[in-house]
Order: structure tokens, then sequence, then C-alpha cells
């Protein structure tokens, strides 16, 4: 069997600690959030779809690990096939690391080897990902003539059935991956050297943590460390907060001696050792809508950006609008909601009515990272920019006023903001939300509804307590 594959090389790099304890105690691992199931399903769904660019092959994708030694045995003969010119998701093994290629491609006596992204741009991950490929490959003696990364054209526009030849685009990599080789090869040795310790290397959290991407042994390894402590804190970064932790100032009391009791780190250790949030109460007035408002909406909009798009004349990532709930004294019952769920070629009727409803309010308050005066804008929902300033984003106000609280470390979302204000977890998460709305099914429907309402209702809250 295997001892690397392409996920743990690049979890390797990354930290050697994350790969030794994926592979030896993945139970420790953090729960997977529902918005990164929703990312590895969305790459998922856009792999197959890439397939009609090179329609025929034969997919080698195993039903079990397993499976994994006769698939590459397979993979092998296929080579020397005449029968067989495209495979998906071929199977190989080289010095114990394994890898399954989306597409290999027979290009005369020569294979051309493709990657599928579902993004838009190419990161420096994904080039490792396509260097540690290419290393198997060449390492199973492969003939190449290129060695391609596939992925999404932002300029395509949907106009009738798909057209993968316009949907992806292509970018050879073959002189990185070649470039690469004696790199990847010095690391797969070393990582396998890792998994091979009697105990999980000695590494302190730091940096890596969080980049590039969220560990999921964050709870595991970060667990002795106090929930006070002023490396939760993000007025300062964190390469510099992790530099005074491991050089002697690692406590909360050793940092405030260093520095002005009336900064931004100061305050927000002091809401970490009060259990509560700090907010800049001047700068927050400062921010408050003028003159008070005699009538306010709170809308919050559920928007759709699908890698592949649904409609004619959009492209990919385009955000459609799925739902919205809007509460205010105009409404019928008080709250309006709105959706398409069930059929999302209906999505531009949200416009003519949001153009009809907002019309009729005085401030439009939300909590969004997007700009929603820019989202409706874009929709023609905000005729001309002197409309825009109806729109009073909780999300932007609050930041601009330093709010801080122990959960907003790992995101500022409405959750964790409504979490630090009452103290009480709340089941709505907006990411959940999508994935409910776009279930096909009746129960996910009625849920996404119900907490898309919940949201308002918590916007309203927070608005209403820092603003009425």
């Amino acid at each position: 069997m295997h001892i690397l594959s392409k996920s743990t090389y690049i979890k390797g790099l990354q930290c050697p600690k994350a790969l030794y304890m994926t592979k030896k105690h993945p139970y420790l691992r953090d729960k997977l959030s529902i918005e990164q199931r929703a990312k590895f399903q969305r790459g998922t769904d856009v792999g197959i779809l890439a397939h009609e660019y090179f329609p025929g092959g034969i997919d080698m994708t195993p039903n079990s690990p397993t499976q994994f030694p006769r698939r590459v045995q397979e993979t092998m003969a296929n080579l020397s096939n005449p029968e067989v010119n495209v495979m998906y998701e071929a199977v190989f093994q080289y010095n114990d690391t394994l890898i399954m290629l989306d597409m290999l491609v027979r290009d005369g006596d020569r294979w051309l080897a493709v990657e599928v992204k579902s993004s838009m741009r190419l990161s420096d991950t994904y080039y490792n990902d396509a260097a540690l490929q290419y290393y198997v490959l060449h390492g199973s003696q492969v003939p190449l003539s290129d060695f391609r990364l596939m992925y999404l054209n932002g300029d395509y526009t949907k106009d009738g059935p798909i057209d993968v030849k316009q949907l992806f685009k292509m970018e050879s990599v073959m002189d990185y991956v070649k470039e690469r080789e004696s790199f990847v090869a010095q690391n797969v040795e070393r990582l396998k050297g890792v998994v091979g310790q009697e105990h999980a290397p000695l590494i302190n959290i730091g940096t890596q943590c969080h980049n590039p991407y969220t560990c999921d042994f964050l709870g595991h390894c970060w667990k002795l460390i106090p929930k006070n402590s002023f490396l939760f804190t993000n007025a300062i970064d964190d390469e510099r907060l992790f530099e005074c932790y491991f050089n002697g100032i690692n406590s909360n009391e050793k940092l405030l001696a260093q520095i002005d009791p009336q900064s931004l780190e100061a305050h927000q250790i002091e809401a970490l050792e009060t259990n509560s949030f700090y907010i800049d109460y001047k700068s927050l007035f400062a921010l408050a809508p003028q003159p008070k408002p005699k009538t306010i909406a709170f809308l919050n909009l559920l928007l759709n950006r699908p890698a592949v798009p649904e409609m004619d004349g959009t492209k990919p990532y385009e955000e459609m609008i799925l739902a919205f709930a809007l509460k205010g004294d105009n409404e019928p019952d008080g709250v309006t909601l709105w959706d398409c769920f069930d059929d999302h070629s209906r999505w531009r009727e949200a416009i003519s009515l949001l153009i009809e409803k907002l019309a009729h309010y005085e401030l439009i308050v939300c909590f969004t990272p997007q700009n929603l005066t820019t989202t409706l804008l874009r929709h023609e929902i905000i005729q001309n920019r002197e409309i825009g300033h109806k729109i009073f984003n909780l999300f932007d106000v609050l930041q601009q006023a330093s709010f801080f609280h122990a959960k907003i470390k790992s995101g500022f979302t409405l959750q964790h903001l409504s979490e630090a204000i009452t103290g009480e977890p709340k089941l709505f998460e907006h990411s959940r939300i999508i994935v409910e709305a776009l279930s096909n099914d009746l129960l996910g429907y009625q849920q996404a509804k119900d907490d898309l309402i919940d949201e308002n209702e918590e916007v309203a809250f927070i608005y209403n307590k820092f603003f009425k």
C-alpha cells in the first residue's frame, strides 16, 4: 500500500505534524465544515463535467482503497492498449506515492496529462499538486507530451447547452513540473520519513496552522492554549504574535507589559479575559445613520454563485438571487420571504420585487461580507448611486468600530457575532442555508427558509442593540 497521496503530500508541505496525525490519528481531526464539504462536492462536479472535453474515456476510479493495487495494474496495462485513448482518474503509484489523475489523453505515441480545478485562477498549491503528479507519472515511465492544468474560464457566458471547450481554459505547466522534480523527490522522502516515525514530530503551533489552509487538527494542537490567550486576538498579525509567544512573551500579562494600555490589542486582551466583547463606541456612534431613519428594512439576500453557470447570459461564479428575507413595518406580517429554490430560472423575479419593496424604506440594514450596494446596483435594484446611502452593512460598520470577541478570530460571521453578543450558540450558518437551498429536497427548502428568517431576525437584534 502507498504511504503518500496527493492530499497528504500537500498537507505535509504545510505541516509535517498534520500529515502524521492524518495517517496515524485521523480520529483527532476537526469536524469538516459544511462549507468545506460543499467545496469538495463542487470540485467533484466540475471534474466530471470536464470529462466531456475528452469524451469516451474509461473511468478508473476505485470503489474502495482496497482496489488501488489492482487499478494501478489496470492503468499501466491500458497505456499499451491501442483501444484505450482516454482514462479518467487513472491510478499510478511510484515510490510509495499514489495519485489519481483527472484525465490522461492519448497524444500520438505519448500521453497528455490533465488535472482539473474548479477555480478561475491557479494557485501555488495547484502547481505543487501538479508537480507531485508529474513526479509519479515520470517515475512510472509514462511518456508525456504535456501536463496541463484545466480551470474555469471567467469570460465564458452560457448561451444554450454548456460548451465545455469554451467553459474551460488550459495552461501547460510542463516546464514548471520538470523544474520541481528534484524538490518533490526530496520532500517525498522527507514526508515518508515523517509517517514512519514512532511519535508525531514536535512542531509548535504557528502561522502554518492557517496558511494556506486551516489545518484539520487545529482543535487538537491548540487544546493546551488558554481560551483567553492573546493568540486569539487579531489587532496584531499572527506572525508577530507567534514571534512574541516563542520569545518568552507567552502570557497576556507579559504582552500587556510591552504594549500601550490604550492600544486595540490591549482592549482585545481585556475582552478575552472578561469573556466579553470590545467595541470602539466613539467610532460606532460616528458611523450611526444620520438623521435617524423613520422606516428601516432588514434585508438578507441568499446568493448562489455556481461554478458552472446554470442560466443563459451568466458566467462561472456569477451570482444569482436564490432567496431574500425582508423584515420591515411595511411588510405583510412584518416579513416578506421570496425564493426560487425549486426553479432557479425564476431568479430574476426577485429584482422587480426588491425594487418595489426597498423604495418604501429610508434605511436598508444587512450583514454581509459582500458589498450589497454593488450587488443591488449590478442587478439594477437601486438605479443610481445616490440611493446607495440607504445601505447600512453591519459587517462593515462593526469592523470599522473594531468589534472583537474570541469567536471572531475564526471568522467575522453573523453566527459568531451573534454568539459573541448573546453568549448563546446559534443553529444557523449561512453556508449551511445555501447547501439546504440547493438540496432538491422539500425538507431542505423549508429549513433554508426558516434559517433565512432567523438570520434576518438576528441582524435586526444586533442593529437594535447598538443603534436603536
